[in-house]
């Protein structure tokens, strides 16, 4: 049996093991969901752009940190 890699599994032995640690890091508070500012819903809310975040229920968009939206 082999090691939980998680998202970072797909790079394999390459890029070094605390780059594909921070990445997972990064990457797994950016696909979690997240709530809503406005109308406080949770998973509703997906990223645009880089730092621009939408809800899909209320439509309200706002910008906010690359990979979190607040």
């Amino acid at each position: 049996m082999g090691k939980v890699t998680g998202i970072a599994g797909r790079f394999g032995a390459r890029y070094g093991s605390s780059v594909r640690k921070k990445w997972k890091e990064i990457m797994e508070k950016r696909y979690q969901d997240h709530q809503c500012p406005v109308c406080k819903t949770t998973g509703k809310v997906v990223r645009i752009a880089s730092g621009v975040w939408y809800c899909k229920k209320c439509g309200a968009k706002w910008a906010g940190l690359a990979y979190t939206p607040y």
